[in-house]
């Protein structure tokens, strides 16, 4: 199969964009083909310490396969604690470093694409995944409606105190794919907008087919603002990584 695959981002309205803490995989664009694929978006909460490194973290091992198998809990427990430490190298003021301990949380959505014609997908928490044929929407996954975003979604710790109600948290979807299908990662931002407009019956699809094809942050970020002032778009972190298979 051949699959062309870009990610676009923008921090919150206001913000550098090294406060962004949204994190994607892969990072650079991809055009080729190959067996088998794998993308993901993570969403670091901003109330929470050295979110956007977390985020960074949970893209990465998903994507070097390393939550793949069954023994996915103790390659978490490997995550968290490279988070840790990693934190810890950081100098911190006293009040930063209790913060530390508490940990920090990312909403994670992990997609494969398999020459099978199959796809299967990961998530916890509220970035979303969408694959759409023409104008039909072929599959939603894990929302089905905008009633899902809330203001207190579950989402993955780098505390691993937290992570016995985690496997109760993960969902998992799969589904087959055809020559031209379109697929986008999206973090709850812009995947709650997309909902708002299918329950509007407004097409979202033509305007991320048109930024894919366009390539170009510039233009993402126009977007982005332009939904922003007319408060399509609540303001936070947005991520889409767009994908189509051939």
């Amino acid at each position: 199969m051949y699959v062309t695959a870009r990610s676009f981002w923008a921090p919150k309205a206001g913000n550098r964009s090294d406060e962004y803490e949204d994190a994607f995989w892969p990072p650079r664009r991809v055009n080729r083909s190959g067996g088998h694929f794998r993308f993901a978006v993570a969403d670091g909460a901003t109330e929470t310490s050295f979110a956007a490194l977390w985020a960074q973290r949970l893209v990465h091992a998903y994507g070097a396969g390393c939550f793949a198998g069954a023994d996915w809990l103790e390659e978490l427990r490997r995550q968290q604690a490279g988070w840790y430490a990693e934190v810890l190298q950081k100098p911190l003021p006293w009040y930063a470093e209790e913060k530390v301990r508490s940990g920090a949380y990312a909403a994670l959505l992990g997609f494969e694409l398999a020459t099978a014609w199959t796809w299967q997908s990961i998530a916890v928490g509220d970035c979303c995944l969408f694959q759409w044929r023409g104008e039909e929407r072929i599959a939603a996954f894990p929302a089905q409606a905008v009633s899902f975003f809330t203001s207190r979604p579950f989402l993955v710790p780098s505390n691993s105190a937290g992570n016995a109600d985690l496997g109760q948290q993960i969902v998992r979807q799969q589904g087959e794919w055809r020559p031209g299908d379109r697929f986008a990662l999206l973090s709850d931002a812009l995947a709650q907008w997309v909902w708002r407009s299918l329950e509007a019956e407004l097409l979202p699809w033509p305007m991320l087919e048109e930024i894919h094809q366009a390539g170009q942050q510039r233009l993402f970020r126009q977007w982005v603002d332009a939904l922003r002032r007319r408060t399509d778009l609540r303001n936070d972190d947005v991520t889409a990584l767009l994908i189509t298979v051939q």
